[in-house]
């Protein structure tokens, strides 16, 4: 018996259902839980709206260490003393689903761990629960396209994941919102895909298609909805592509699949990664530090917020920053860096956007990089207090 049929078995078997002791079984109570109501946030009731942070390896180093993960509970806690209201962070490991399905147990245990320490730090947390979404297919030795199959080993095992997350914390009023994938249409449709594929999985069933990630999507937001009726949900995705809506509807050999798309073609894609029931637009931004332009920014968080209203989703710009390959060497200015990371915490201030994530604090020193927080990198570390800053600012304007 291979170890992918194995892992199979298990997961379909229900021993990945195992719900250790304390888990929820409650349906939610808590009056705190962020809603959205015709493209609108709400927290009690209220407008509301927030800027967060990106939390990279946070999930993979608990789960792998629990309480020996050191520095992933001094990263909670230091995010606590800087006041930094959520992290959004991959609610498993990076793309390794194999420790959950061998041992669901010590897998949830550790999982609580990370969520009792950012309780006790009052870090809210916005997990995205299939971060590489188009990697779990190959778990089973499926295709992409297996995410369009109900009655695929995929989406069986997405299903009961969600279903065991969700109603595992929808009780905890740590938990703002839930979220699918990471940037999942950025691999929708293109003409070159097989490239990007290992040798061994080039086939064309692998070739990620805009239906099926869209599929894939509602229906996680529909097995969310099943055990929680309120809480935002979030597809994980960037913007849509220049080209996002030629690439998907261009016939081989009929047209340019990279011509760009007008304001309309984008909006019609981006209403591609927010199926109802989602409620949260999507999109990650990032302007490029060397070139950054004040204008340019101002005019696209305009357009997303514009496609946001038709679309009655409210919009989240769930990784933002100003980043590009400049050297971070002794040449590198500083003073200007900083002057831009503001500017653009103002223009999404500015949008009115509800909901905001800076990319990135890194746990780890390999993700030490442009706009990286850590207090032993200390290099960008004021990122935090723009993040208190702004959060002040919108409070009183709410």
């Amino acid at each position: 018996m291979t170890e992918k049929r194995m892992l199979s078995i298990l997961a379909l078997a229900g021993l990945a259902l195992l719900v250790p002791a304390g888990a929820d079984a409650a349906a939610p109570t808590n009056a705190l839980t962020l809603t959205v109501r015709e493209g609108k946030l709400y927290r009690d009731g209220k407008p509301f709206r927030a800027f967060g942070l990106n939390v990279r390896d946070l999930a993979d180093d608990v789960l792998d260490k629990g309480l020996e993960a050191k520095e992933s509970f001094a990263c909670i806690r230091w995010l606590g003393e800087k006041k930094v209201p959520f992290i959004r962070f991959w609610g498993s490991y990076f793309n390794d689903r194999r420790k959950y399905l061998e041992n669901p147990e010590r897998y949830w245990r550790n999982m609580d761990l990370l969520v009792e320490a950012c309780e006790k730090a009052n870090v809210g947390l916005a997990p995205t629960l299939f971060w590489d979404s188009w990697g779990v297919c190959f778990v089973f030795d499926e295709y992409a396209c297996d995410w369009a199959d109900d009655q695929s080993q995929t989406r069986r095992f997405a299903e009961r994941y969600t279903r065991e997350f969700v109603t595992r914390y929808r009780s905890r009023p740590i938990f703002w919102f839930w979220e699918f994938s990471n940037e999942n249409n950025l691999g929708w449709d293109l003409p070159n895909a097989m490239e990007f594929l290992p040798e061994k999985q080039r086939d064309a069933r692998n070739i990620a298609r805009y239906y099926v990630g869209r599929l894939a999507i509602r229906a996680f937001a529909e097995e969310v909805r099943r055990h929680d009726p309120s809480r935002p949900i979030s597809s994980g995705c960037s913007s849509p592509r220049p080209s996002q809506f030629h690439l998907a509807t261009t016939a081989p050999g009929q047209g340019s699949p990279w011509a760009a798309d007008s304001f309309e073609q984008t909006a019609t894609a981006a209403s591609w990664t927010a199926p109802a029931p989602v409620d949260l637009l999507s999109i990650h931004y990032y302007e490029p530090f060397a070139s950054y332009d004040a204008a340019r920014v101002r005019r696209d968080l305009a357009s997303s917020a514009e496609i946001a209203g038709r679309l009655k989703r409210a919009l989240y710009l769930g990784e933002f920053g100003v980043l590009d390959d400049t050297k971070l060497d002794d040449k590198f200015d500083d003073a200007l860096y900083r002057q831009r990371a503001r500017d653009l915490f103002e223009a999404i201030y500015e949008v009115k956007t509800p909901l905001a994530a800076w990319w990135v604090y890194a746990v780890k020193p390999w993700g030490f990089a442009m706009g990286a927080v850590n207090p032993e990198f200390k290099r960008f570390d004021y990122v935090t207090d723009l993040i208190r800053e702004y959060n002040e600012k919108t409070a009183a304007s709410n």
